[in-house]
């Protein structure tokens, strides 16, 4: 004998299901857009306070392991973790193009940012080397721009041309 509520769980189930999906059956788009990324490090604490400082995350959760730490962090719904290693993987590069930091080839997160512009020239001030100037993509949906971090990634900044919705400073 099943009691009332467990009679409407298929019926809840179902439910749940159409209406996670219904977007997708009517043909709409879903909305994708970067919403995590995890970097790796010698510098934690460094690290942990560069993207605090630099970039306006805010730390969420930290957590010790038997192999090192790790971080979460939040900035406009975009979530990153930082684990602590105990080397940084080496990617043959010229070291003098880049002041002797083997910077990472592709960046390992973009940044969805409201103007790259004012946030490069933000974080030119702040001391943050600046890798690409902002300049907009070929297809003309995004300007985007490139920085360094503390260390070696290599970070994309991403403005949405054209539609004011494409930028949510909420992240969703």
């Amino acid at each position: 004998m099943w009691s009332g509520w467990q009679q409407s769980l298929p019926g809840m189930f179902l439910i749940a299901f159409l209406v996670a999906f219904a977007p997708l059956a009517a043909g709409a788009a879903p909305a994708t857009r970067p919403s995590s990324g995890s970097i790796r490090t010698p510098d934690f604490d460094e690290s942990l306070r560069w993207y605090q400082d630099k970039l306006n995350f805010r730390l969420i959760s930290e957590k010790s392991f038997v192999p090192g730490r790790t971080a979460v962090l939040e900035r406009s719904g975009f979530l990153i973790e930082i684990a602590e290693a105990d080397h940084a993987p080496v990617q043959p590069q010229d070291p003098a193009a880049t002041g002797a930091i083997e910077v990472t080839r592709a960046p390992v997160v973009s940044l969805l940012v409201p103007d790259v512009d004012q946030e490069v020239a933000r974080l030119q001030e702040a001391g943050v080397d600046i890798l690409q100037a902002p300049e907009d993509d070929l297809d003309g949906h995004y300007r985007t721009a490139q920085i360094r971090d503390n260390g070696r990634h290599r970070i994309e900044l991403r403005e949405p041309l054209g539609s004011p919705r494409a930028f949510n400073p909420e992240g969703r």
